[in-house]
């Protein structure tokens, strides 16, 4: 947890020397368009990686449906096994079988 603090706070304000912990000090207050642009900061942050995970989610569909058609070709398995190319990760392997159980 430190580490991505750290990773973040470096993300956040760049390369710089002070220490900062992204907290104001305790006998000063926060004022309210300080906390709104804290708060805003953060919505951003956080519908950014939520769009990032959605194109990834996306993309790793796109993948397995591509490879569970291509699985169901003769033609393709015959040369994925003449490459010697004839093994799959288990996981994805899993993922595979319970897209045609459930197609």
């Amino acid at each position: 947890m430190a580490a991505k603090r750290i990773v973040e706070e470096r993300r956040r304000r760049g390369k710089h020397l002070r220490q900062q912990t992204g907290k104001p000090p305790v006998n000063q207050k926060l004022s309210p368009a300080a906390l709104i642009r804290a708060y805003q900061e953060d919505v951003d942050r956080k519908r950014g990686l939520i769009r990032r995970a959605n194109v990834a989610r996306d993309r790793l569909l796109l993948v397995t449906e591509a490879l569970r058609r291509l699985s169901l070709s003769e033609q393709f398995t015959a040369l994925i096994e003449d490459e010697g190319l004839g093994t799959m990760p288990e996981n994805l392997a899993l993922h595979l079988d319970r897209k045609e159980a459930s197609s």
